[in-house]
């Protein structure tokens, strides 16, 4: 019954080539995960399919598993993509993330012979319209693989217009500028599994280790985190430290990430030090508590939780930093 469903969906769904790079606001073609979506009956719901490819550039895993943070980036593009096309949301307006969850089934990202043709469900709730316009949604997402379950994602975002952005973005007395951007020593790339230094989104306390405190590391120039220009730290680098903050207070470089909640309250300035700060949760073992500060204010908060395991073999450049 389900394979009968399944093959349905496929037929429904094209993975020829990749939706335009506009509607999911990425430069870089090959960062462009979606490629076709339609309505699957029902308000709100819809069908997607996505690509991902079996070995990324940036996000990968020693574990030859697709990388939790692939699901995270499509809900996203799922997210951006679903409010342009199907709810009128002009290409200008701007989105600013709320929420994102993400569940990973860890079993179900093995990496294959080929790129995973990947199925989406999602789920759109709107929260709120303004003069007729959305203005507040979010997005719920289920991740189907071979007909499996391979995680579930929650994107849930505001939508404003380029003026109501710049008015929120620039409120007080901080002028519309980004001045230099802080660049402490990085980590060292083999305690958090990344392939290089540019990879690497924490650097070291000048207090020493063992603190659980590290400071953000900003590189305008990553390829992916920044594939275009922000004028403040993007989701991506947010998630990403989040991460590498929960492999070290754990010290388990090469865990993967089995769930994460990131809520974002303001916006984080690139200019400002920021201070990456963890905390080890009592009701679960691989839990990590995260928090993004600037000058003592917290401006993004959340949870990550590792998978216990590491089993599997490493991507060549990266294998020399598993535990």
């Amino acid at each position: 019954m389900f394979g009968s469903t399944l093959r349905k969906m496929l037929q429904a769904l094209s993975f020829e080539s990749t939706v335009p790079r506009r509607f999911v606001h990425r430069q870089s073609v090959s960062e462009v995960y979606l490629t076709d979506s339609v309505p699957s009956g029902g308000v709100g719901r819809f069908r997607l399919g996505a690509q991902w490819p079996r070995q990324h550039a940036f996000y990968r895993t020693c574990t030859d598993r697709y990388d939790t943070m692939l699901l995270a980036e499509t809900a996203r593009q799922c997210a951006i993509y679903l409010a342009h096309m199907h709810y009128s949301v002009p290409l200008a307006h701007r989105f600013t993330m709320q929420t994102m969850r993400v569940e990973s089934n860890l079993d179900r990202l093995t990496v294959g012979p080929r790129p995973a043709d990947v199925v989406i469900d999602a789920r759109v709730t709107e929260q709120a319209r303004r003069r007729g316009r959305l203005s507040a949604f979010s997005v719920d997402v289920d991740f189907h693989i071979d007909g499996e379950v391979a995680g579930r994602a929650l994107a849930a975002a505001n939508v404003l217009t380029v003026d109501e952005y710049e008015r929120v973005r620039w409120s007080g007395d901080r002028a519309p500028s980004v001045g230099l951007v802080p660049q402490p020593d990085p980590v060292s790339p083999a305690a958090v599994c990344a392939p290089d230094t540019l990879a690497v989104v924490l650097g070291v306390h000048p207090s020493g280790p063992g603190r659980g405190r590290w400071p953000l590391r900003v590189d305008l120039t990553h390829p992916v985190l920044f594939d275009h220009p922000s004028d403040h730290v993007p989701g991506a680098v947010v998630l990403e430290a989040a991460r590498q903050s929960a492999r070290l207070r754990l010290g388990r470089p090469c865990a993967d990430v089995e769930s994460l909640v990131m809520r974002f309250r303001r916006f984080l300035e690139l200019d400002e030090p920021t201070i990456v700060a963890t905390t080890l949760r009592r009701d679960e073992e691989d839990c990590v508590g995260v928090e993004f500060s600037q000058w003592g204010q917290t401006k993004v908060s959340g949870t990550v939780l590792l998978s216990p395991s590491t089993a599997g073999h490493g991507h060549p450049d990266v294998g020399s930093h598993r535990a």
